[in-house]
């Protein structure tokens, strides 16, 4: 119910300065990365850091291999 209030409420607006203002606070709520995401990063760095990488040449041949493509 808060939601549509709020909607209605934006609908309506005409103050550009707050206009500007909620659409910062969107650009910067939509920025931000969740804690899982910053886990997988962390996680694909450290694999990184530690050689357990495979190259483009690795993963395409063993796709060819498994596949028959």
């Amino acid at each position: 119910m808060e939601k549509y209030k709020l909607l209605e409420w934006l609908i309506s607006l005409k103050d550009e300065n707050v206009i500007s203002k909620i659409k910062e606070l969107k650009s910067q709520n939509e920025s931000k990365i969740s804690e899982t995401e910053e886990l997988f990063i962390k996680a694909g760095l450290k694999d990184i850091e530690e050689g357990n990488t495979f190259t483009h040449h690795q993963v395409m041949e063993d796709i060819n291999k498994t596949y028959g493509l």
